[in-house]
């Protein structure tokens, strides 16, 4: 029945449970705290060939990947425009006056313009490119 009275208090009650456990807490021992950095000096120390040999592996794979990925970027411009000119041009005839054309048929191509500019940008850092993905030649 305490809750119909008003009573008043000092400015703890105010204060969540959060705040009161932080309050009263203390440090822990030193002796605790290096014990711990004894026990996570010596994990990473362990775990540190197999991380290494993950990240030469991953920089494999990732130099691997740009080398192709040209080729995956210009697959997937073809396979773009084959299907573009198989959902358009079945039905040009029913939509002639109506639709545009992705590609702008009859303007200039945007698309050959992409893919010259860049095959000039690969061949023009080509070193650069070379001494990024393959290092030791």
């Amino acid at each position: 029945m305490g809750w119909f009275v008003k009573e008043r208090r000092g400015g703890s009650w105010k204060r969540g449970w959060l705040e009161e456990t932080l309050l009263t807490s203390s440090a822990p021992p030193l002796r605790l705290l290096a014990l711990f950095g004894i026990i996570s000096l010596l994990i990473f120390i362990s775990s540190y060939p197999r991380y290494k040999y993950e990240v030469e592996k991953t920089a494999a794979n990732l130099k691997l990947f740009m080398l192709f990925l040209p080729i995956l970027f210009v697959f997937i411009l073809v396979s773009l425009s084959f299907v573009h000119r198989l959902l358009f041009n079945s039905s040009y005839s029913v939509r002639a006056n109506q639709a545009k054309s992705l590609f702008g048929e009859g303007k200039f191509p945007w698309g050959v313009s992409l893919m010259l500019i860049l095959l000039l940008l690969l061949v023009s850092k080509q070193s650069y490119f070379h001494s990024l993905w393959y290092p030791t030649l």
